[in-house]
């Protein structure tokens, strides 16, 4: 099964007046709605029924139907050439004509013999370009709604721009293209279905690398001060940034390539003493392997006793101990985790790392590394000191 992701725009309404010249009722009735919010089409009522009125009855009498609109006509041209079963997304922007239009179509194509269970219309919450604070928040609005699509499995995702503003095409071309998916639209007086397959770019992660503190800053706080940062090293990252008066936020395009960086890596919180451990490692393998475990049960089983693992005579100030064994050798890891939703709702486990013990430091455990935690607890509370690490994921 194919996901099909495509833009609805309003050349139905065209369309129809392209074949119906002399309706000046509906000219009337689209210019009285023309950049109305969504929020509006119940109190437009009367104007929405009369369009959709004469819209229907023009499907009804047209014999080339999947002619109807631009969307309709790339949809029944994919249909024919995946030879697949699609589910389809309609996502309108937030006008009342995008949203009828969002409407109409998915009837329209049901009749047209999708199946209709595989349908479903999404409006995408302040996507218009009357206003343009709007309109970034729209797209960072489409990028969450096409996250929650997805699911996080790209493997069958289609990306049809053939609809909808052409200002959102720039943002979706490279979005596809940083997951690896297609692109298919259409021109309206054509029937050549055009696709744009992935290309092999190779974008520079150092960047990302060298800065993950501030990407992980903004998609933590969503909008913050960046005072502290060297001036050289803001301007190169600004293309990933927006700013309004002092305050930076990520951008559509820093919040794809951001997310698309964090699915090759594991994010940890460090205190000085585990970076001094890793540090000091002949092989941090051990290390390494251990907190990667430590995150893969916290996000597929967090009711594993191992991720508390119960300690007396000890006030572990909301610390929790996970017990490990990694290359035969007991790993005792100190940590703490926070949960948040992030800008575009996936969820995000923060987690922080005080201490880790390995091997003979476990020894003994009813003393050694138990006290010695005892002793490190009082440099660990403060967990704004900690700095942020990476851990590439396994395949």
């Amino acid at each position: 099964m194919k996901k099909i992701i495509t833009m609805v725009g309003t050349s139905l309404f065209e369309n129809y007046l392209s074949d119906n010249t002399s309706d000046r009722e509906f000219v009337n009735y689209l210019e009285d709605l023309n950049d109305k919010p969504a929020k509006e089409y119940d109190n437009e009522e009367t104007r929405v029924q009369k369009i959709r009125n004469k819209i229907i009855g023009w499907f009804e009498r047209k014999k080339d139907k999947e002619n109807i609109s631009a969307e309709i006509k790339s949809l029944v041209k994919l249909k024919a050439n995946l030879n697949s079963y699609l589910e389809i997304h309609l996502l309108s922007s937030d006008t009342v004509l995008s949203y009828l239009a969002g409407n109409l179509i998915q009837d329209f194509i049901t009749k047209l013999g999708f199946d209709g269970n595989l349908l479903k219309s999404h409006l995408v919450k302040d996507l218009q370009v009357w206003d343009k604070n709007n309109f970034n928040n729209g797209l960072v609005n489409l990028l969450n709604k096409i996250y929650q699509i997805v699911n996080d499995y790209w493997d069958d995702v289609i990306i049809n721009i053939t609809g909808g503003y052409k200002a959102v095409i720039p943002y979706l071309t490279i979005f596809a293209q940083v997951h690896q998916r297609p692109i298919y639209y259409i021109f309206e007086k054509t029937d050549a279905l055009i696709s744009i397959s992935p290309i092999p770019i190779d974008i520079s992660w150092g960047i990302f690398d060298k800065h993950m503190n501030i990407f992980y800053k903004l998609e933590k706080e969503g909008i913050a001060e960046l005072n502290n940062i060297p001036a050289e090293d803001l301007s190169s990252i600004l293309s990933f940034l927006e700013k309004a008066d002092n305050y930076f936020a990520l951008n559509p395009l820093g919040i794809t390539l951001w997310e698309k960086y964090k699915k090759k890596y594991g994010l940890f919180y460090l205190s000085h003493f585990v970076e001094r451990d890793l540090n000091k490692a002949r092989d941090n393998s051990i290390i390494i392997n251990s907190l990667r475990e430590l995150k893969r049960r916290l996000l597929s089983n967090p009711e594993d006793p191992d991720l508390n693992h119960k300690l007396v005579n000890i006030d572990l100030k909301h610390f929790k101990c996970f017990k490990h064994k990694e290359n035969s050798l007991q790993v005792r890891i100190f940590y703490k985790t926070s949960e948040r939703r992030t800008i575009y709702n996936s969820k995000e486990i923060d987690i922080y790392v005080g201490s880790i013990f390995i091997g003979y430091e476990t020894h003994n455990s009813d003393s050694e590394y138990v006290k010695a935690f005892e002793n490190q607890i009082n440099q660990i509370l403060d967990l704004n000191s900690y700095k942020i690490f990476k851990i590439e994921k396994q395949t």
